[in-house]
This record gives structure tokens, sequence and C-alpha cells, in this order.
């Protein structure tokens, strides 16, 4: 669930605990197979709400486990942040 804030913008549902990184691979990986099977079956069909899947916690601790396993992980991006200074600094969790 989506809730409007003053400012314009969209804050999630956040009262969902965060998942284990093992729960949450497997929960990512049903919704793919299930999107796939979808596809497959009917391929007219529309996935218009695919921002909540994204932004699903499962969705967003599997993509920083990813991130953080790539030899890169260790360079400044752009914005001069390592995965160190995330998990150091801010926190995972509030990143994501």
């Amino acid at each position: 669930m989506r809730h409007q804030r003053s400012g314009g913008e969209v804050a999630l549902n956040n009262d969902t605990p965060w998942p284990s990184v093992v729960d949450a691979k497997s929960r990512v990986l049903k919704i793919q197979r299930k999107l796939h099977r979808w596809s497959k079956t009917d391929s007219e069909r529309r996935f218009d709400d695919l921002y909540n899947l994204v932004c699903d916690r499962s969705a967003l601790l599997v993509a920083w486990d990813r991130v953080k396993s790539n030899r890169g992980s260790r360079t400044a991006g752009l914005d001069g942040w390592s995965r160190w200074h995330i998990e150091q600094r801010i926190g995972v969790e509030c990143f994501l």
C-alpha cells in the first residue's frame, strides 16, 4: 500500500519486517516464476503494477545482495559512496 505525503512523495508501507536474504530470494524467485508463467500463457497480458514488485522489500534485499557481491562494490560510485559507506554510515535498511 502506498500513501501520498504532503510534498508529493510516495511512501511505501513500511510496517513489513525485513526478510532474511534466503527468504527474500525464495520470494523473488516465486514472483519471477509467476510473472513468467503469466506472460507465457497470455502474450497480450499487461503488468501495470510492477512498481510494487520492484519496491518490495524482498526484491530490494536481493538486489542489494547482488550489488554487494560485485567486485565494483568496493569502489565509490558517481555519488562518491561505496558499499562500505552505505553499510557503516546510514545502514542498508535505511538506504533501501
